[in-house]
């Protein structure tokens, strides 16, 4: 599998000015919402986007509600929102996916913060080669331009091919199949399951993996979804998700946050 990563979550300076975020404050308990709707793309943060329904209880809207502490009802009001806006999705599994997330999360594999940190500590060090060869000139200011210069371009020689230490990472490349972090990282997951199960896919093989992932879907959240269900299910190929009719997106959640929203304040979403 895929080294250890690091994720962080990325407002916009304008998250506030966003449509859907305005929207969602207009709604009864506004402010709950949009707080709630963080708490959610919080946890979704490590798994693509995806709140997993672990059929705890009876309803994903429940198990949220008593891990995030919010009240069941709040909980089912944003949710709605959020797939009435096209914010959010239901799997058919009756997980939930956040499909703004995406954009939103900053990754940084851990090979990729050792080589940071390492080319930080390394700019560090010549900074202060720099700066003692700065004192040096200013003490021996008495020398001649032509020495101070050939003594800098013997210190930069000697730099160019100073041996690696002992102990010092080594800079690890990491493919790039595709520009998003996350579905990238994902996708090395499934080619590394694919290694460790005797299946391994090289050369042309990885071409047409990534051409079968982007006819099922050009969404990168779905795509996450895709191969992350293809590991856990133990495939090898790539297969469309399957859209809930029942309890997704579509007219029920419609006809109950209109419903919420006539009971509770007369016609929030008027026109």
């Amino acid at each position: 599998m895929a080294g250890k990563r690091y994720y962080w979550l990325k407002l916009q300076v304008g998250f506030f000015q966003e449509l859907i975020i305005k929207q969602l404050r207009t709604l009864p308990e506004g402010d709950s919402i949009v707080l709630l709707y963080l708490k959610l793309l919080l946890k979704a943060i490590n798994t693509e986007g995806i709140i997993y329904y672990q059929h705890i209880l009876p309803t994903l809207d429940e198990e949220i509600a008593l891990d995030t502490g919010e009240k069941p009802a709040l909980v089912k009001l944003t949710i709605s929102a959020l797939c009435q806006y096209h914010a959010a999705v239901f799997l058919d599994d009756q997980s939930l996916q956040l499909l703004y997330l995406e954009d939103m999360v900053g990754s940084e594999s851990a090979s990729a913060s050792r080589v940071r940190n390492h080319r930080a500590n390394q700019k560090l060090l010549k900074e202060k080669e720099q700066a003692a060869l700065q004192c040096n000139a200013t003490v021996t200011e008495g020398n001649t331009t032509e020495i101070s210069g050939s003594t800098e371009i013997e210190n930069s020689q000697k730099e160019e091919i100073k041996p690696k230490k002992e102990g010092e990472p080594e800079i690890e490349e990491i493919p790039s199949y595709f520009a998003d972090t996350v579905l990238n990282s994902m996708f090395l997951s499934y080619l590394e399951y694919r290694k460790e199960n005797g299946k391994e896919v090289k050369g042309k093989a990885i071409g047409y993996c990534i051409d079968k992932l982007e006819s099922l879907s050009n969404s990168t959240a779905e795509q996450v979804a895709i191969i992350k269900r293809t590991i856990q299910n133990g495939w090898t190929d790539f297969f469309p998700l399957k859209r809930n009719k029942e309890k997704g997106s579509g007219n029920n959640v419609s006809s109950w946050l209109e419903r919420e929203k006539m009971q509770s304040t007369g016609g929030v979403f008027g026109d």
